[in-house]
C-alpha cells in the first residue's frame, strides 16, 4: 500500500503546484482568462485521476481488471505519451523562438495588441510598447502598424490605446497606422496586411519587424507568413509571474493555429 501511495506523490506534487499558481496569478494579476486558469484545471484533473487511481487500486487490483478496462487504460496511457510528446516539441519550438531574428532595419514594424484595463495598457502590453518605442526612437524613418480590436472590458481599441503610449512618448502621429478590426493574431496580420499593401514603399519581398511577447513570437511568426508577411521576431519580455501560465497557454494556441488558421 505504501508503494502504490508512493506512484501518487508526484500527480499530487503537480497539481498542488497548477493550483496554487492559478490562485496566485488570480491575486495579483487583474483578469481571468485560458492562461490564468488553465494550471488550475490541469492541476485539478491530475488530483481527480489520482484520487480516482487510488480508489480503483483499492477496489480491484490491476490483474483482476476486465479486458475492457485493461484496453481503456492502454488506450489512455498511449494518447497521454503522444500528448507530452507533442507538448514537448511545441513548447521546444516557442521557447527556441521567444529569442530575437537577427537584426534587419525594416520600413515597418506591427506591434501586436494584447488587452487593455479600461483605457490602460495590461503589462503585457506596456511591455511591447517599451520594445516598439526603443525601435521607433532608434529608426526615425520607420513606421508603426498598432494592430488590435476592442475586446471585453476595454473602454477603447487597443490600437488606439496603444496610439496614445507612443504619441505621449514623443512619436509623431504621421507615423503611426491603427488597425482596430481584428480579434485574434491570425486577423492582426490579415488586417495589417490590407494596410502594408496601401503603402507606397511596400513590397511583398520587404521584411516588416513584428513586435510581441517572448511567448507569442513563434506562432505569430508562423501567421504572419501565412499572409504574405516576411517577419523578423522582435520579441518582449513576459511578466516573470505569468511565465508558466503564457507559455503552457500557447501550446494550445500553437496547435489550435496550425489546425485552423488558415
Amino acid at each position: 500500500m505504501k508503494n502504490k501511495r508512493g506512484h501518487n506523490g508526484p500527480l499530487f506534487f503537480l497539481s498542488t503546484l497548477g493550483i496554487l499558481d492559478t490562485l496566485l496569478v488570480l491575486q495579483y494579476n487583474r483578469g481571468i482568462n485560458l492562461g490564468t486558469l488553465l494550471p488550475g484545471i490541469l492541476g485539478g484533473l491530475l488530483l481527480v485521476w489520482a484520487l480516482a487511481r487510488g480508489f480503483l487500486r483499492r477496489s480491484r487490483p490491476l490483474s483482476q481488471a476486465s479486458p475492457l478496462i485493461l484496453r481503456v487504460r492502454q488506450v489512455a496511457i498511449s494518447m497521454f505519451l503522444m500528448g507530452l510528446i507533442s507538448f514537448l516539441l511545441v513548447e521546444g519550438a516557442i521557447i527556441k523562438n521567444a529569442q530575437p531574428d537577427p537584426f534587419v532595419e525594416v520600413d515597418y514594424l506591427i506591434i501586436l495588441g494584447a488587452g487593455l484595463n479600461g483605457e490602460q495598457l495590461s503589462w503585457t502590453l506596456w511591455e511591447r510598447m517599451q520594445k516598439g518605442l526603443e525601435y521607433l526612437e532608434e529608426h526615425p524613418r520607420a513606421k508603426v502598424i498598432l494592430s488590435g480590436g476592442q475586446g471585453f472590458g476595454e473602454k477603447i481599441s487597443e490600437a488606439e490605446g496603444m496610439r496614445r503610449f507612443l504619441v505621449d512618448h514623443g512619436i509623431a502621429n504621421e507615423r503611426i497606422l491603427k488597425e482596430e478590426q481584428s480579434t485574434s493574431t491570425m486577423e492582426n496580420f490579415r488586417f495589417s496586411k490590407e494596410i502594408l499593401a496601401q503603402q507606397p514603399s511596400f513590397q511583398n519581398t520587404s521584411r516588416i519587424a513584428v513586435i510581441t511577447s517572448d511567448f507569442h513570437l513563434f506562432r505569430s511568426k508562423i501567421l504572419a507568413r501565412r499572409n504574405g508577411i516576411i517577419p523578423v521576431g522582435i520579441p518582449s519580455q513576459t511578466p516573470w509571474y505569468l511565465v508558466p501560465n503564457l507559455y503552457l497557454r500557447e501550446y494550445f494556441a500553437v496547435v489550435k493555429s496550425l489546425i485552423f488558421d488558415r
